[in-house]
């Protein structure tokens, strides 16, 4: 009998979804797992409700901080809704700010904010227009652009400036709307209430702008329309009207969400109608030859417009939650990874989630759910994300399901036509609670996997190591195996080094 071999258990760092399990050296499967700095696999975050009892489900969030609280605004179908969070992330109260006047709730609306610093008076004004863009990124109807002090309590008021059907962004000392036809709104100088003057950029609709550095002074911004990337330039020589020059980018660009855009560290990703793409000075695809095929294959396309991104700058992430298969809210997520330049997915928790917000200040997101957990009394719910390792409700911990599979492992790869032997697994793991190891197998890439034994692996710094628990011991015989390490425990989470496995031939021949 021959004499199990040790060889490190390593994959490939990133999750591949495409093509097949058996031809990919990359992690095969996982679930709420990321990879850390060394490209290992680490369990995510935990979540914590701050308010479950939100007036309905968000279309659209934002957050200002100021003294000890973040002001989160959230926009819905019927209202206008502040969250206080307070520094230590529990909810310092609520608010209704929905306009009194001009505002008209609808089943659609999708919510664009900007903050509007206003130099002059040195106070930050809160504008919002509640775009009837949910179901249609291509609506035509116009909505006001509402504004408000945005750390106080009243109603917002509706702005002076022209109603919009696409949204509102602030580039101070302007602030501008922008809508069907390709219309720019200017406002002048210092206001958020008269308008300056417009500009048609484009031959279709403007559905979404950002600031961008202007390397010669003065603001500028970056709009997308339904086919187009514009360039907008501070042009000092313009004394009336729109004070801008205007450059077409590209009009090679057709956004899959205006939720779905978004800027980090200087460069601007989105998700196009069938490819990611990116603008770091030139519009480029970014490639993702991990799960391209997965996103847009399982993308509810009727639904695509509630797709939207945030990042997650303490690991270099951004994060596109989608309907996936016949879901009509955000169930999946798929994560670009800018540090290590690769790509990884996630099932979203139960109650999906329906808007976000990056850190700001706080370094922890956040995001609001569709009503449907049951832990969060099945309420609309405001998370804060990344926080511990459970998800936590009214102070009680529940256990966040985490795991990581790795590429199949067979001898054929050092031309033998046999199955082999899994004997032993050593861990290295720095991890909290217990983690499983569970062997999945089959004799070929032609039948599914088979979900073989699980062995514990203890949490010793809480628990003695002994000559039986040190080791996972298996009695496996496969041809095609991999391994899923997993954590199912309140408290628990893991970070995966290299383990070894020790593995002999056996005598069988599995293709005959």
């Amino acid at each position: 009998m021959t004499t199990p071999t040790p060889i490190p258990l390593t994959s490939q760092p990133g999750i591949k979804r495409d093509g097949t399990i058996w031809e990919g050296q990359n992690y095969s499967d996982g679930v709420w797992c990321r990879f850390d700095a060394r490209a290992l696999p680490k369990k995510m975050g935990g979540y914590s409700a701050i308010a479950n009892t939100l007036p309905e489900v968000s279309r659209g969030l934002d957050a200002f901080p100021l003294g000890a609280t973040d002001f989160v605004h959230s926009g819905g179908q019927d209202f206008l809704n502040q969250i206080q969070v307070l520094f230590d992330s529990t909810l310092g109260g609520q608010t209704d700010r929905t306009p009194t006047s001009g505002f008209t709730a609808n089943a659609n609306n999708l919510w664009q904010f900007a903050q509007f610093y206003n130099g002059a008076t040195g106070a930050t004004v809160l504008c919002a227009n509640p775009g009837q863009n949910l179901t249609n990124i291509a609506n035509n109807v116009e909505t006001p652009i509402f504004y408000g002090q945005i750390n106080t309590n009243s109603a917002l008021s509706t702005s002076g400036m022209p109603n919009v059907a696409g949204g509102v962004v602030a580039l101070p000392p302007y602030l501008v709307g922008y809508s069907i036809n390709g219309r720019l709104d200017v406002s002048t100088v210092n206001s958020v209430t008269a308008l300056g003057g417009s500009a048609f950029i484009s031959d279709t609709k403007l559905i979404k702008g950002l600031p961008i550095r202007n390397g010669s002074g003065g603001p500028a911004g970056i709009f997308w329309s339904l086919n187009q990337l514009i360039l907008a330039t501070f042009n000092a020589a313009i004394t009336t009207g729109v004070p801008f020059s205007f450059n077409i980018i590209s009009d090679d660009v057709s956004p899959l969400s205006s939720s779905g855009i978004i800027e980090y560290q200087g460069i601007y990703y989105w998700a196009d109608i069938d490819h990611f793409a990116m603008f770091n000075g030139i519009v480029r695809e970014l490639p993702n030859n991990m799960s391209i095929d997965f996103f847009y294959d399982n993308l509810n396309f009727a639904y695509r417009q509630k797709v939207f991104v945030f990042k997650v700058p303490r690991w270099g992430e951004i994060w596109w939650c989608f309907p996936k298969g016949n879901s009509t809210e955000c169930n999946w997520a798929v994560v670009y990874n800018t540090r290590l330049n690769l790509w990884y997915d996630t099932p979203l928790p139960v109650g999906f989630r329906t808007a976000a917000v990056s850190p700001k200040v706080l370094p922890f997101p956040l995001m609001t759910d569709a009503g449907t957990d049951p832990d969060a009394g099945n309420q609309p719910t405001l998370w804060i994300h990344e926080t511990g390792t459970d998800k936590v409700v009214n102070g009680n911990s529940i256990a966040i399901q985490s795991y990581i599979q790795t590429h199949e492992i067979s001898p054929i790869l050092s031309k033998s036509d046999k199955a082999f032997r899994i004997a032993v697994f050593e861990p290295d793991f720095v991890q909290s609670g217990p983690l499983s190891v569970t062997v999945w197998q089959r004799a070929n890439p032609n039948v599914s996997q088979i979900e073989g034994p699980s062995v514990t692996l203890p949490d010793f710094t809480t628990e003695a190591v002994t000559l039986d628990n040190q080791l996972a011991r298996f009695k496996v015989n496969a041809r095609l195996l991999s391994f899923r390490i997993q954590s199912l425990y309140a408290g628990g989470d893991f970070r995966m080094g290299t383990p070894i496995i020790h593995i002999e031939e056996t005598d069988g021949r599995q293709t005959q």
